[in-house]
């Protein structure tokens, strides 16, 4: 998910649990949007810099060269040691912070376990031969037919097609070289 949408989905979440925690609805709240600080870090990884700008130009190309580090913050050893900190010392505020990264990552299943059911459906139909060039291949990529600017967009699964990896590249290439032309233009 975009960080956008997780902001969107933990605004949400924020203003539905506000009766109960109160003043302290900033704890999940902050925490389900700053775990993603482990992109961050993947991008000063793979690209050596520190821009937040081009980190966040980075992190939005498909496809990108993934750092070293597999999202720390994400992983469930991380997770499980602050369940165990907060069991541990008893304090409510680590508790709340992890409400709000297993809110964040759930999100993230949630979406991924969508998006590959679009793929398996599509890899069926396909039936193994791309519909870019007709070949026979033994792995099919999914690629998003347009930009999908909304939440909804990204769970419909006629704004998806299955390309073998060759074509994939070319129509990434198509759609950069459209968008730099339309960017001259302006």
């Amino acid at each position: 998910m975009r960080l956008e949408e997780h902001v969107a989905f933990s605004t949400a979440a924020a203003l539905v649990a506000l009766p109960w925690l109160k003043e302290e609805v900033w704890l999940p709240y902050t925490a389900s949007i700053l775990i993603d600080l482990d992109h961050y870090l993947e991008f000063v990884a793979a690209r050596r810099r520190l821009s937040l700008r081009e980190a966040l130009r980075y992190l939005r190309t498909p496809h990108r060269q993934r750092g070293p580090l597999p999202k720390p913050l994400h992983q469930p050893l991380t997770l499980s040691a602050l369940a165990a900190l907060a069991a541990l010392t008893r304090q409510r505020w680590l508790w709340l912070v992890l409400a709000g990264m297993l809110f964040h990552v759930s999100l993230d299943a949630c979406n991924n376990e969508l998006v590959r059911g679009i793929q398996r459906q599509l890899q069926r139909e396909a039936a193994g031969r791309c519909p870019g060039c007709a070949r026979q291949v033994s792995r099919l990529e999914l690629h998003a037919r347009r930009p999908l600017r909304s939440l909804l967009a990204r769970y419909q699964r006629a704004n998806y097609v299955v390309l073998c990896p060759e074509c994939h590249r070319l129509a990434h290439q198509q759609r950069q070289t459209v968008t730099t032309m339309a960017s001259a233009s302006r």
